[in-house]
């Protein structure tokens, strides 16, 4: 059901209409207001609801309505509804009712086609449940992809903080959104699923450092190799050296003391020297025996061999590797110059490890060189695994920095990569966080799941519309609409026939002829009302499914026809869904009133008490031009009286006790005057009552206290400032009607008192009871 009226903006005479005060709508609700205050407006809301449509009218205007269900319906969301609603008032006279010609058909179901009717209210019911499970499926998808798209846009915000940071000039990362994420997502499906694709740590410093990089030099570096035959063939010729010895007459202590031998060598030499022939140690004189014997020792076979040793040892020094110059690791990229200096170590390690099996060649060279007769001393071949190592630490350092010069020769889309890497690092992440995949298969089997449901829908829809057509007929709807007009007017002289080249009903009077356009003001209001009425239940709609709004069934009405229609409302709509009535007639408006009153009073005296369901409101506009209306609840002056007679004098009675008025009450009392004036006077004065000059000539009579004079002011004040064609709004008008207005006022009160003061006096105490 329909709630409330949140909001109406610029919608006619509803200018800025707030519900701030007014009341909830209940199943029942009654609307009272006056010609040109805003009825037929309102009506028109409700048929553009009923349409689903904005009204071609009020283009522009803004309105909000909220239903019991907590949903709200808007100028933009009026196509989405779900409410049944049908609506009578002047439009509908006009969409359906051509006096002149033809009044559309009313399809009703034949009520004997039992098993039919049976077999479509089970097809609307399945419908209603299907369409119950879309529209749960609706919010629920909704919210699925809501979720998604939040998560959509969250994750390329933080996609984008993590890149933009990296280089402020690429433009892709920079207005990074939603869209080009999902066309990532959509691209790379595959990668995204894969853990690889998560970068640790150590990985994402590096990929940052090779989007964000300057482009560097290359520095075109080649390696070169350590051949390992070589020191094969070196170690072969050393050993072999040092397993060879020198032919000579050997002195044994000499032979056995290296030391002492290579002492004597030196003394030999420095006396050589000298030309010294005593011991430069001793003193004692060296024999010649002596002397032979130690020459003999170190003949010239031995003197070469020992300049081969010499010269070994000169050879070894110049084999160990020195520590090779390679570039600078600040000449490198960033993301390169941590595994640089990592290749540099290990290059370091295993050229220290190939020199200090080197050393160990030079340690057994000079064994060898401080005693050239030693036969037992040996080496090892330089490890082939320490060779390898090294030169794989050449070959490391050398793939390092081609890394470096390819990313220098292809600068851009070596950053594009690595700026790649992150965006699918941080997708992948967020995606797998959020369990996307999962999420997405669970859309794309409500999709389906939605889409056979739709499916199954329309081909119940189409069944229903079926047999609905195969169950209606023009002439069920014919015979009830005349019998339930025949029953209204109290007479049958006019009935509807259905003509079948028309596809219409045609009005026939008095059962013979051809359509009768030529009908009373009473009659249209008549047939119109109870065409809406039978109507309703058109293609077997149901009432108690039906929110109902009624716009002045009465306006053409005698008292007798006002009651018949009153009756017929009732018994026709009691059982509606939701009835709204708005009506301007205080004798229609009262009947309904008490209606609604009596079921309200039935719940409250139910046990347990029940809670009203019936709502009074009443449309009250400013008199201040452009005038603009509100929708409130009704006053005690309408819901307490019993005529509009009461509600007139106790309003304006109301004005009199006040010591001034301001413009807005000045205008509403004009009004109200002449209506007072005018109803007073034809109830006194019958014989008079088309004139309302003439009504007031006949209440001077035997007044005293009332002189022509106050009459003639009177006459004119009512007349000017309630019934002119043109109102008068300049700021004198204003004024002086400011000031005339609780005068005249008075002088009608007093009026009335002197004609009728037991009237008066009775009517004043119910007034200021009130």
């Amino acid at each position: 059901m329909i709630k409330s009226i949140k909001k109406l903006k610029n919608f006619g005479i509803f200018k800025n209409y707030t519900n701030n005060l007014t009341q909830d709508f209940g199943k029942y609700n009654l609307i009272y207001g006056w010609n040109g205050t805003g009825k037929s407006t309102l009506s028109t809301l409700f048929s553009s609801l009923e349409k689903k449509t904005p009204h071609l009218k009020f283009i522009g205007s803004e309105f909000l309505i909220e239903t019991h269900d907590g949903n709200f319906i808007d100028e933009k969301t009026i196509l989405n509804h779900n409410l049944n609603i049908q609506v009578f008032n002047q439009k509908f006279i006009q969409d359906n009712i051509d006096w002149d010609n033809s009044v559309k058909s009313i399809l009703l179901v034949a009520k004997e086609r039992i098993e039919d009717i049976k077999k479509l209210d089970a097809l609307k019911v399945e419908l209603k449940q299907k369409e119950d499970k879309a529209k749960s499926d609706k919010k629920a998808l909704e919210k699925l992809e809501a979720d998604q798209s939040k998560f959509m846009t969250d994750s390329a915000r933080h996609i984008k903080t993590g890149l933009q940071s990296i280089d402020t000039s690429d433009t892709y990362y920079l207005n990074y959104d939603k869209r080009k994420l999902d066309s990532f997502i959509q691209k790379n499906k595959e990668k995204i699923e894969e853990k690889s694709s998560i970068l640790d740590k150590q990985k994402i410093i590096e990929h940052t450092n090779a989007a964000k990089s300057d482009k560097l030099a290359a520095i075109r570096f080649s390696k070169t190799d350590i051949d390992a035959e070589y020191y094969k063939k070196a170690a072969a010729r050393l050993l072999d050296l040092l397993k060879t010895t020198a032919i000579s007459k050997t002195i044994k202590r000499l032979t056995e003391n290296g030391d002492i031998q290579a002492w004597i060598q030196s003394g030999l030499n420095i006396h050589k020297s000298h030309d010294s022939e005593n011991c430069e140690f001793c003193g004692s004189k060296i024999s010649e025996a002596r002397l032979n014997e130690i020459e003999n020792h170190f003949s010239e076979e031995f003197k070469i061999f020992k300049t081969r040793l010499e010269s070994a040892n000169e050879w070894l020094e110049n084999q160990l590797i020195p520590q090779a110059s390679f570039p600078l690791p600040s000449n490198l990229y960033k993301e390169f110059i941590d595994i640089y200096k990592n290749a540099l170590d290990e290059n370091k390690i295993a050229t220290e490890n190939i020199n200090k099996q080197i050393k160990q060649w030079q340690n057994s060279l000079n064994l060898k060189i401080n005693n050239s007769f030693r036969s037992d001393i040996t080496i090892a071949e330089i490890d082939s695994d320490s060779i390898s190592s090294l030169n794989s630490t050449f070959k490391n350092i050398e793939e390092i920095l081609n890394k470096h010069d390819k990313k220098t020769d292809n600068f851009s889309s070596e950053t594009k990569k690595s700026k790649e890497a992150l965006e699918l690092h941080y997708a992948a992440n967020e995606m797998i966080s959020f369990d996307y995949k999962k999420k997405e298969n669970t859309i794309i089997a409500e999709k389906d799941s939605s889409k056979k449901i739709s499916e199954k829908i329309n081909e119940l829809s189409g069944n229903i519309k079926l047999l609905e057509q195969s169950l209606s007929n023009e002439s069920i709807g014919a015979e009830k609409f005349n019998e339930s007009l025949h029953k209204f007017i109290g007479r049958s002289e006019l009935c509807l026939k259905f003509n079948k080249q028309r596809k219409g009903y045609e009005i026939i009077r008095n059962n013979d002829g051809a359509h009768d356009g030529n009908l009373s003001e009473g009659e249209k209001t008549a047939i119109a009302f109870i065409y809406f009425i039978t109507k309703l239940e058109e293609n077997n709609n149901k009432i108690n499914e039906t929110i109902i709004v009624v716009d002045d069934p009465v306006s053409s009405f005698d008292s007798n026809h006002l009651f018949h229609s009153y009756s017929f409302l009732k018994n026709k709509c009691l059982n509606a869904k939701q009835l709204f009535v708005l009506t301007h007639n205080f004798t229609y408006y009262k009947l309904v009133r008490d209606w609604f009153y009596g079921t309200n009073k039935n719940r409250l005296r139910s046990t347990p008490k029940k809670d009203p369901i019936s709502f009074f409101y009443k449309i009250d506009t400013s008199p201040i031009l452009p005038r603009t209306s509100v929708l409130t609840n009704a006053d005690k002056s309408l819901t307490d009286y019993n005529s509009e007679y009461h509600y007139i004098f106790e309003r304006l009675y109301f004005y009199k006790e006040k010591a001034t008025l301001d413009r807005d009450e000045a205008f509403l009392t004009a009004n109200l005057a002449r209506k007072l004036v005018e109803s007073f006077f034809t109830f006194k004065f019958p014989k008079g009552r088309s004139d309302i000059s003439t009504l007031m000539e006949s209440g001077l009579k035997n007044c005293i206290i009332t002189t022509p004079e106050t009459k003639e002011k009177i006459y004119r004040f009512i007349n000017k400032y309630s019934h002119s064609d043109v109102i008068e709004v300049n700021e004198e008008a204003a004024e002086n009607l400011a000031g005339e207005s609780h005068s005249v006022i008075g002088d009608i009160f007093k009026w009335i008192e002197e004609i009728d003061k037991v009237h008066y006096s009775e009517m004043v105490e119910v007034a200021s009871a009130q």
